[in-house]
């Protein structure tokens, strides 16, 4: 995947922006708050969801304004394609257009462009509740399961009603019985999915001695019953237990068993050293690795690696290991853009990247 133009209009300080890369890596470098975030925030929400940000799309506009546009010309497998996605009149929502036509499913947006990211918040992965470790995984599911994103929303609009449903008309059990059934069956799904991105990244290493690998464990009892029984049994057997906790789910006013009830925890390959045990700095290792593993995996699967945005990456690196992540990038050949205060610390990839200079809601070569 190659991004050749990128155009924002009206997006967070950004009033009218053109940027077209030469070189398949970027370095974006300026002051605190000039905007650099904010254009790593663009590249991701030309895929689904709500971008590295998690910011609802009503929050994005600049300010006085009330709508906002991401368009992008891309070039993927000698094809030449235009997306863009924005917020529209009326009643504000949302939309992604594919050579100017709306497409029809989230699923041919993922299908078609994929996208993985690295920011500073993200190394609360290990500090947060497990929400954010679910979150993380999905995104990098996606890539390889471009409907991963439709099983969990089936599995998330079922819960819900199984919870109203609960609450305000529990003796309606042929109602219950199908949203049961239908948390079942996605609820499966997705974690099937979940396990094959684990298992594919546990088998695609990246990194050597200056940069381990890192081992990743779904943690649910569906996934270990994946493991021993067909997803038929699996699913007979959740819908079962979801039927027999109906009473103590209607105390808790929650479903108490599916896909949103699983975490991940990650290990360093070499060591066994959990992320519990490690430093600030052996956990940005943790995630980076995972994250080179990932767009190797969807490389070698695909043919063709995800875009990649790493917001200041270089923080709690030695020397050795910015190294490694440097020659690594090299290799990967999409577009990838790293943000940093000093372009100093990007001296080692000067001959191969484009540099910026990003100043109050400008982007300049330099």
């Amino acid at each position: 995947m190659r991004v050749q133009r990128l155009t924002l209009t009206d997006f967070r300080n950004y009033r009218r922006c053109t940027w077209e890369p030469s070189a398949s890596i970027s370095v974006l470098t300026g002051e605190n708050g000039s905007g650099k975030t904010n254009f790593l925030e663009a590249l991701s929400l030309l895929a689904p969801g709500r971008g590295l940000l998690g910011s609802a799309p009503q929050l994005l506009p600049r300010y006085g304004t009330s709508r906002w546009g991401i368009a992008a010309e891309l070039e993927k497998n000698g094809q030449h394609l235009h997306l863009s996605t924005g917020l529209t009149e009326g009643r504000g929502r949302r939309v992604f257009l594919l050579d100017g036509e709306k497409t029809r499913t989230l699923a041919e947006i993922a299908q078609l462009y994929s996208c993985i990211w690295l920011t500073p918040q993200m190394e609360r992965l290990f500090l947060d509740g497990a929400s954010a470790r679910r979150r993380f995984l999905d995104r990098l599911t996606v890539a390889l399961i471009p409907d991963h994103t439709q099983q969990l929303m089936a599995h998330e609009r079922s819960v819900m009603s199984r919870n109203r449903v609960l609450l305000e008309q529990s003796h309606e059990t042929a109602w219950l019985d199908s949203l049961e059934e239908s948390i079942s069956r996605h609820a499966v799904a997705a974690t099937a999915g979940r396990l094959h991105l684990i298992e594919t990244l546990n088998e695609t290493p990246f990194g050597h001695d200056t940069f381990p690998h890192t081992v990743m464990k779904l943690n649910c009892p569906i996934a270990a019953s994946l493991k021993e029984k067909p997803a038929l049994e699996v699913e007979d057997w959740l819908r079962h237990l979801l039927k027999q906790s109906r009473h103590q789910d209607r105390l808790r006013k929650s479903t108490s068993t599916g896909a949103h009830k699983a975490d991940v925890t990650f290990r360093e390959a070499l060591t066994g050293r959990d992320a519990s045990r490690s430093s600030s700095g052996q956990k940005k290792i943790m995630l980076l690795s995972v994250i080179l593993s990932h767009a190797h995996a969807i490389d070698r699967i695909w043919g063709q690696p995800p875009v990649i945005l790493l917001d200041e990456p270089l923080t709690h690196l030695d020397g050795k290991r910015r190294m490694c992540l440097m020659d690594s990038l090299s290799s990967l050949r999409t577009t990838t853009l790293l943000t940093g205060t000093d372009a100093e610390l990007f001296s080692t990839i000067r001959k191969v990247a484009d540099f910026f200079h990003v100043h109050d809601g400008t982007i300049q070569p330099i």
